[in-house]
């Protein structure tokens, strides 16, 4: 992940990293380090105005940073500066936001398919003209978005009776129609909802009046206990993850009308936060191959703003922000033995190797998924070798003998497998 360059005749460190992750809270931040391991991060720069941690999960190499408050104008000035430094195959963020309260639930996660700033426009008195500069997500990251299954990360969990009971209670209490609701089908698989309600119903819990089904005071105070109880929010939930139209604004919105508002101009919005049109704007200025932005609901922007599902939201976005990475900057798994050390290798074999891909190595870094920027600096000349030192320094030489028969090199796998 570090590189020692010559400068001017002392030698200057560099820092490559795979994605850069940036954060717009300390819990955010904290999600992220204990999704990938606390113990795992190396500090960089704790003096400066840009410090970051470094670490290594899943062959991934990755930095983390966070700017000292939230906000676009926070998060810019460090996503620069470390993207120039770092210079990351993907600009990422995670964390909470806001969703549409009909298509998201607490805890959802929702990728940013555009992100854009809401309030960029002109007023005409009352009148707001927006002038939205979208910024879409890769055509192939938005597939692997919407073919994404969360149900085998840590958060994610299938609802128990009682919990259905708990959210089914909850949505009459905060008079939400349980029938509508984007999570029903979560709590209640295919056949339940008939025989649950009467169950309740003989509870006490609920009761059939004017057409619907209502809270009785049963009922009431058992869920208004259970919400009191309920200080730390979730550990597992069945969430979904979508991709969908993320608005960044530079306030904290607590107005139900700002669905309605922002609709008129983006019908199928999904979430509203403050940062995700500052991170793919960065992406797109310094010319990062890929940008990815993955928020988890933890409110609706309305009056009924809380802290519950801050926590869980910030995790579950994190679990699922480096899983998608980990198959989008990973090329597939090839069928490889234990690696030896790269010392295995006899510097007459390896040399025979190196010369042998002087027409073939562009071939063999696109099927190893090596980054294109980091192609980019590969040495004139040398960038067989260049291929070799990226393997070696990620420990990855022995997918080499198999990724030179699937480019139609099988003379020069031969030579490599009796060492790997």
């Amino acid at each position: 992940m570090t590189n020692i360059v010559q400068t001017g005749g002392q030698p200057r460190r560099r820092h490559e990293v795979d994605v850069l992750v940036i954060t717009a809270l300390v819990e955010e931040y904290d999600a992220v380090k204990q999704v990938l391991g606390r113990d795992r991060w190396e500090d960089h720069s704790t003096g400066g105005s840009a410090p970051f941690a470094t670490t290594t999960a899943d062959g991934l190499s990755v930095a983390l940073a966070r700017p000292t408050t939230m906000g676009g104008r926070s998060t810019a000035p460090i996503a620069t500066a470390l993207t120039d430094r770092l210079r990351p195959a993907c600009l990422a963020m995670s964390g909470v936001c806001a969703g549409k309260p009909s298509a998201t639930a607490p805890g959802d996660v929702v990728v940013a398919s555009p992100a854009y700033q809401w309030d960029e426009g002109k007023y005409v008195k009352e009148l707001f003209r927006p002038d939205h500069q979208q910024l879409p997500l890769d055509s192939r990251w938005l597939r692997a978005v919407q073919a994404f299954e969360p149900s085998g990360l840590p958060s994610h969990g299938t609802a128990t009776d009682e919990e259905a009971k708990v959210w089914y209670l909850e949505r009459l209490l905060k008079d939400e129609n349980p029938r509508t609701h984007p999570a029903r089908d979560r709590y209640f698989p295919r056949t339940t909802w008939q025989a649950r309600l009467a169950q309740w119903e003989l509870e006490d819990l609920i009761a059939w009046r004017d057409s619907a089904l209502v809270l009785t005071e049963t009922g009431r105070k058992l869920i208004q206990r259970a919400l009191y109880n309920d200080v730390d929010g979730p550990d597992r939930l069945p969430f979904e993850v979508a991709a969908g139209p993320m608005a960044s604004g530079g306030a904290v919105m607590a107005d139900p009308e700002t669905w309605n508002r922002l609709e008129v101009n983006q019908r199928k919005i999904l979430a509203l936060d403050m940062e995700a049109a500052t991170i793919a704007t960065v992406a797109h200025e310094r010319q990062v191959p890929h940008w990815l932005v993955a928020k988890g609901v933890m409110d609706h922007a309305d009056l009924d703003k809380d802290d519950r599902f801050k926590a869980f939201a910030a995790r579950a976005s994190a679990e699922v922000l480096f899983a998608l990475l980990g198959g989008l900057l990973r090329p597939v798994a090839t069928s490889a033995p234990v690696p030896r050390q790269a010392a295995a290798v006899p510097e007459l074999v390896k040399a025979q190797v190196v010369r042998g891909l002087t027409y073939d190595w562009q071939d063999l870094a696109d099927y190893l998924g090596i980054p294109s920027h980091q192609v980019r600096r590969f040495r004139a000349g040398d960038e067989a070798y260049e291929v070799w030192l990226w393997l070696q320094s990620r420990d990855r030489l022995a997918e080499l003998p198999d990724a030179l028969e699937e480019i139609g090199r099988e003379d020069l796998a031969g030579l490599l497998r009796p060492h790997l």
